[in-house]
């Protein structure tokens, strides 16, 4: 705070303005005679009003008037305010002036005074809006201004006309107004005869009428010769009573008005009681002006100093004379009951005319005008040290010349563009007024609504319009192109510079003496007035020094050397300034750049700009030249001026406080703006100081500067130099634009921030962080984690708490201090390049980094590790690589890659560095780049300790992206060097997985997988049983593994499982296929064993699963509850003929669905053997059902019962007619062709005949002794009644002759069976006589052979006694008789054999 005492000179600090924002437009009819108007002319007027009351800080009102226009405007420097701007038209009248704004009872009151009336405008107070919870939200939404609640218009004011009659009717000289402590509202006019008008009008909803009152000191005649005559003959005579300035202001329980008149006296008047109370000549004050002539035009003005003092007064006058003018300080005293104007000061003005002042209680602030029409703001300070009654000027913002350097191989248009949009520089309301303009010139519209890309594209469509339209040809030459661009460019940009200049117009003055803040209000906007930084003083007001206390001797060194820096910098021209820049960018040495310009300056002849006897001069001068540059430099330098401290912890009011101060749109604005001048400032003073230091020590002996001085001054060079590019940084940053950041590119840098485990410590939100068009890097930094840093530094550096009522005199420089000690390239802190990867600012980043890289050693690794950051987010991964694997260098001396990045307390530098690399490998995981992964992680395992822990984490991924990378044999060398047997695992089983998916089958199936054998078909196994079939087959992948090992019992043990699955799982027609196919890889492998070993085990539960699960036990567990069933599993053994009898179930199955794809068959599980024969049957595949049975040892009377009907159903259609109906004899072909067809003519035979014969065929195959098939065949015959072939009946007497006996006769074939009978008798009479009969399988009994023939009696005996039944029928009794016969002759020839054998 000591320094801010110091500070002698100001700086203008412009934003940019709001003027284009919309306004809420209120109209006030005040019922005035426009023909009375005519002539009035009023001078516009401006002010402003800061919150005092309701705990509202940094929060003010400013006005302006024109006319009969009133603007307000609400400014906020710690929320946005919405809705703040609103403009009153009072039609009919003017307004005089004598605007005041009041604080009431929860209101905020507007005192407005005009030709014809007065108004009282009434607002809410801001605090009544917060209690109410109106305005409270979140800092990013804007906080509502209390003119957005000026909706009723009848409401918001009261009004009342004038009344001119009696005395007061003549023209109206000056105005004021004020509110006393009652609530009344007070109102002063003056007339130019010397009267007063006094309107009270009552408080706010109060019942009351309006007073008037005509105040004068006339004499008795004067005011009867007034009332009497009309205005109109009396002329226009001004008294010398008339006052040009008023004020009312309270004093010893009165409001007084003191007006300040004509013939430079002042009179006091008092509200109560109408009387002028006191006369003061304020020429008693300046002796010298006694005799002057009375005050013309428009005359002496008076205001009230704005100090905080509330009980004593204190008046300035301004005395305006033709030829002089000056100040002169009064203060009101009561004396012997009078007040009486006590004189305390008086300041002389410049001769230049006052456009308005203001004053405070330490500096009185000014505008002025001078002969060449330009505005120049002045202060004077009226206290503490720097008192001494002279002016100095304010430093205001230069103005934008129309003219822009090109040069001569660059686009105009891309230069106009870069300057015209340039943040801070215009506003876009000015581009969008002189866009309108320029655009009418071409008879074109502008659309009313643009943001700034939409106002970009119009602004460049409407100049190449204008340039093609100004070409008098189709065809032009390049040369008079060019001319056309930088024409109709140059012309553009200068009516973008006009309407600045427009809006620039100073106005008027506002301060606040509470805070310390200065306003010019102009007449497009409002800029700020901020104390100088010591280094702008020394630079650019001749050399003050206000840094630090100093010896007279070198306090006149330092100011000496401040002149020799300005004569510098007035000699240099803006091409070298560009030059040098440039070189500075295109990484060139200061100390080298600056030779350039000191040859120019002071060697080469012909451009000699500064003579070395001038320079010579002012260098003598200083006595002790290195202290001197010493203490500059050190001013200059920013870690030696204000040091970074360690946070500590704050009280929770200090931090609530000093993280709302200066935070809205405005206070950045100002905040950025200043920033950027003493940046600017900084390097210029170091560019010239660097000149000067160059030139001094060429300069030599001859202007006393020694050997030793000059090696002195030598030394300070590479300091010099060191802290010119670092300003040069902070210039860059409140330069270069941010650039916008689409939703992906921020999704991205989330992602990437994430894996580096890096917070997001950008402290905007992401309405703020996508929100970056038009703003520079630095702005940004201040809108984030910058400005709340800065903002919590200055709180504890500055003792906030105990300076709040002078915010804003040392707030500003603070945090803007700060804010460039967290930019600053030589600060260990590394929070500026961290903030810019977090808002995805990686352009910026690229090129901080750029500007720093060659010559600051601080933090030189961070930096690179930022520049990979930029590579990997531009898609430059190589890049990103190498810059990450440079930054390990800093990993045990840096805090931003130890702490913030590694977040570790390791020592080891090794252990340090693969930390690093696992981090910096997460990146490039996220973005895919698996040769970088595979890469770094190569790197970092050369590096790792043998016993590292991480070294199994960097194998994995070394396996992994090898694996990705499609390196299977590098992936596999990694996965085996991994010293850990999980992850090891881990990774087989990643490798057999993506080796099958890929079916890479060979190459998995060739790798050794030494002692990892039984991991392989763990995990094989348990995937083949896991994953879905039909989409990743890993059993054939075991059954390969398993045969390239000659392991053939466990391959067939894998395919049987195979098949097995696909039965239950894939029930189509591919899967049957699928199946088969596996069940005859099974028994394939099976037979390649030796045959004790060729069975498999089958894993089967005693009882179905479903059915098991949920039955309890009836035992119960420790804690009580009743335990569920545990079913023991059984164990299966399948031999190879198992699988051939499921394999043969399934080729049948296929076969079924071969020749009929609708058959049901397809779908469900594989029908057992009985159900699959009846299938089979049912189709007429009779050779697979016999195949079947005999596998299942099955009986084959079902399939010859089925074909035996099916050749008596064929043979009785093909009977019924000639021809048989073709669709039955396509059918019979169909399911015959499906079996073996032996007949050598089969292609001559009916289907009915070949179907016999496929029947005769089958019985000669498939019959046994027991003749059971033909037994089957005949009993199904029979009982369709139909006739046995004579071969079956061959066949069927040599098997068993008695049988079909004895179906003849149950099925009622009487003649058969007697005609069966008697042959079987005849042949076995004949055989023992005779040799054997092979019709009836029966042996001659003539061998030695005991006989063992016989006849069935009881057979026999059921057909005789069933053609007795049937006697009556002559054909069956001769049958009977036959066959009785017979069977006496066959008694008679057994009786005489046994007689002889008996003789025998």
């Amino acid at each position: 705070m000591a320094e801010n005492s110091r500070i002698r000179f100001f700086r203008e600090v412009v934003v940019p303005s709001n003027s284009g924002s919309k306004w809420k437009e209120c109209h006030i009819n005040t019922v005035a005679s426009v023909s009375t108007l005519q002539d009035i002319k009023v001078p516009d007027s401006s002010g402003g009003y800061a919150y005092t009351e309701g705990g509202v800080t940094n929060r003010f009102i400013y006005w302006r008037t024109t006319s009969n226009i009133l603007e307000l405007v609400e400014e906020s420097l710690d929320y946005n305010l919405g809705g703040s701007q609103i403009r009153f038209h009072f039609h009919d009248t003017q307004i005089i002036g004598g605007i005041s704004i009041h604080e009431s009872h929860g209101n905020v009151v507007v005192l407005v005074v005009t030709a014809i009336s007065v108004h009282r405008l009434v607002f809410p107070h801001p605090s009544r809006l917060l209690k109410n919870n109106i305005g409270y939200t979140q800092s990013s939404h804007p906080v509502p201004s209390i003119f957005s609640y000026a909706s009723d218009l009848e409401g918001l004011w009261n009004k009342y006309l004038l009344n001119h009659g009696g005395n007061f009717s003549s023209q109206i000289q000056g105005a004021a107004s004020a509110q006393n402590g009652e609530g009344q509202a007070l109102f002063v006019l003056s007339s130019n005869e010397g009267s007063i008008l006094l309107i009270k009008m009552p408080p706010l909803n109060v019942q009351g009428i309006v007073q008037q009152f005509e105040l004068s000191k006339s004499s008795m005649m004067q005011k009867l010769w007034t009332g009497l005559v009309p205005a109109a003959m009396r002329g226009s005579h001004e008294s010398l009573e008339s006052a040009t300035g008023l004020v009312i202001h309270p004093y010893r329980g009165d409001m007084y008005i003191f007006a300040i008149c004509r013939d430079h006296r002042l009179r006091v008047w008092s509200t109560r009681t109408h009387e002028c109370v006191a006369i003061y000549n304020v020429l008693e004050t300046c002796p010298e002006l006694k005799n002057a002539p009375p005050a013309t035009g428009s005359g002496h003005k008076l205001v009230k100093v704005m100090t905080s003092d509330a009980v004593n007064l204190l008046l300035c006058v301004h005395l305006n004379f033709a030829k002089r003018n000056q100040f002169c300080f009064l203060q009101p005293q009561l004396l012997s009951g009078r007040v009486q104007p006590i004189h305390m000061a008086t300041v002389v003005g410049v001769a230049e005319d006052l456009i308005d002042f203001c004053v405070t209680s330490d500096k009185l602030w000014t505008l002025w005008t001078n002969s060449s029409g330009e505005s120049i703001a002045r202060v004077c300070h009226m206290s503490g040290d720097l008192r001494d009654g002279n002016w100095v000027e304010v430093i205001l913002h230069p103005s934008d010349g129309g003219e822009i350097l090109v040069s001569q191989h660059t686009d105009p248009r891309e230069v106009y563009m870069e300057k015209m949009f340039q943040p801070k520089r215009f506003s876009l309301y000015d581009i969008h007024k002189a866009l309108n303009v320029y655009r009418r010139s071409m008879d074109a519209s502008v659309p009313a609504d643009l943001n700034i890309d939409s106002l970009k594209h119009e602004v460049t469509e409407a100049v190449e319009d204008a340039i093609r339209n100004s070409a008098m040809a189709n065809e032009i030459s390049e040369e008079e192109y060019c001319e056309l661009q930088m024409e109709q460019w140059s012309k553009f940009y200068s009516g973008v510079v006009q309407y600045q200049e427009v809006g620039g117009k100073m106005k008027g003055y506002f301060a606040d003496s509470n805070t310390g803040l200065v306003c010019i209000i102009k007449k497009g906007g409002l800029s700020y007035v901020r104390p100088c930084d010591p280094v702008e003083e020394l630079y650019l007001g001749d050399g003050h020094w206000s840094a630090e206390d100093l010896d007279e001797i070198t306090r006149r060194d330092v100011k000496t050397l401040g002149r020799c820096l300005s004569l510098i910098n007035s000699k240099i021209s803006e091409e070298v300034v560009v030059q040098f820049e440039d070189q500075l960018l295109m990484k060139e040495q200061p100390e080298e750049a600056v030779r350039t310009i000191v040859e120019d300056l002071f060697f080469n002849t012909s451009l000699v700009e500064i003579s070395l006897d001038s320079l010579g001069a002012l260098v003598q001068n200083i006595h002790d030249l290195p202290n001197c540059l010493t203490v500059v430099l050190n001013s200059l330098d920013l870690t030696y001026r204000a040091g970074m401290e360690e946070e500590i912890d704050m009280e929770s009011e200090q931090q609530l406080i000093s993280g709302q101060i200066l935070t809205s749109d405005s206070a950045i604005d100002l905040l950025t703006t200043t920033l950027h001048q003493t940046s600017e400032t900084g390097f210029k003073t170091l560019r010239d100081l660097l000149v000067f230091l160059t030139a001094s020590i060429s300069l030599g002996d001859r202007d006393g500067i020694t050997p030793e001085i000059s090696e002195a001054v030598n030394d300070l060079i590479p300091r010099t130099s060191s802290l010119l590019q670092s300003y040069a940084t902070l210039k860059w940053a409140s330069n270069k634009v941010a650039t916008p950041s689409h939703s992906n590119s921020v999704e991205l840098n989330l992602r990437q921030l994430a894996t580096l485990e890096l917070t997001d410590n950008s402290g905007l939100s992401s309405t703020q962080r996508a929100a970056t068009s038009n703003l520079t890097v630095a702005e940004l930094f201040i809108r984030g984690i910058g400005g709340s840093q800065a903002r919590v530094n200055l709180t504890r550096r500055e003792r906030f708490l105990d300076n709040t009522k002078q915010i804003c005199s040392w707030a500003v420089l603070g945090i803007t201090r700060h804010i460039q000690l967290l930019l600053w390239p030589l600060n260990e802190t590394f929070v500026f390049p961290e903030f810019l990867a977090s808002c995805c600012q990686y352009l910026p980043l690229q090129e901080y980094s750029f500007l720093l890289n060659h010559w600051c050693d601080m933090n030189p690794a961070s930096r690179k590790f930022m520049l990979g950051l930029c590579y990997l987010h531009f898609g430059e991964p190589e890049k990103a690589a190498q810059c990450y694997t440079e930054a390990k260098e800093g990993l045990e001396v840096e805090p931003f890659l130890r702490q913030s990045l590694l977040q570790t307390y390791e020592t080891n530098s090794r252990t340090l560095e693969v930390l690093y690399y696992l981090k910096v490998i997460r990146q490039f995981e996220e973005l895919d780049c698996a040769d970088m992964v595979v890469h770094l992680a190569r790197t970092a395992i050369s590096i790792a300790d043998e016993d590292d822990e991480n070294t199994a984490t960097l194998w994995s991924k070394m396996f992994k992206y090898q694996l990705e990378l499609g390196h299977n044999d590098e992936a596999y060398n990694a996965m085996v060097s991994n010293p850990d047997p999980s992850r090891r695992k881990d990774c087989l089983r990643q490798l057999l997985v993506t080796l099958c998916e890929r079916g890479d089958l060979q190459t998995l199936v060739g790798f050794p997988y030494i002692d990892l054998q039984d991991e392989v078909v763990s995990i094989l196994e348990s995937r083949a049983r896991a994953v879905d079939i039909t989409t990743q087959n890993y059993y054939d992948l075991l059954y390969a593994y398993y045969v390239s090992r000659n392991n053939f019992g466990k391959a067939g043990s894998v395919m049987y499982e195979h098949g097995m699955r696909l039965g239950r799982e894939v029930t189509s027609r591919q899967g049957l296929q699928k199946q088969a196919h596996c069940y005859l890889a099974a028994m394939n492998a099976l037979r390649l064993v030796n045959p004790m070993y060729a069975w498999i085990v089958k894993p089967t539960t005693s009882t179905d699963p479903q059915m098991v699960k949920g039955i309890m036990s009836g035992k119960r567990n420790i804690e009580g509850d009743e335990k569920e069933m545990q079913t023991p599993k059984r164990m299966e053994v399948l031999e190879l003929k198992d699988i051939e009898r499921e394999f043969m179930l399934v080729d049948a199955r296929l076969q079924l669905l071969k020749h009929d794809n609708a058959n049901s068959v397809g779908s469900g599980p594989t029908p057992g053997a009985d159900e699959m024969v009846g299938l089979l049957v049912n189709a007429g595949m009779y050779d697979r059902a016999l195949t079947i049975c005999q596998m299942f040892d099955m009986k084959l009377t079902s399939v010859f019962d089925s074909l035996a009907l099916r050749c008596v159903n064929l043979a009785k259609s093909c009977s019924h007619s000639t021809l048989a109906d073709s669709t039955t004899l396509n059918r019979a072909w169909d399911w015959l062709k499906l079996n073996s067809l032996t007949a050598p003519s089969i292609k001559e035979s009916s289907a009915a005949d070949t179907a016999w014969s496929l029947l005769q065929y089958y019985l000669r195959i498939h019959e046994d002794n027991t003749a059971r098939l033909h037994c089957t065949v005949v009993i199904r015959l029979l009982s369709q009644g139909f006739p046995l072939p004579s071969w079956l009946v061959k066949s069927y007497k040599e098997l068993n002759w008695s049988e079909l006996l004895r179906l003849y006769t149950d099925y009622d074939q009487l003649e058969d069976a007697v005609l069966l009978t008697i042959e079987y008798v005849d042949a076995l009479l004949g055989t023992y006589t005779g040799p054997d009969c092979p019709a009836f399988n029966i042996k001659s009994s003539l061998r030695p052979t005991p006989l063992n023939n016989w006849l069935p009696y009881t057979c026999i005996d059921q057909l005789l006694r069933a053609l007795k039944d049937v006697k009556q029928d002559i054909l069956y009794e001769r049958l009977s008789e036959k066959l009785e016969y017979t069977l006496a002759n066959y008694h008679q020839k057994m009786r005489n054999i046994s007689d002889k054998l008996l003789l025998r």
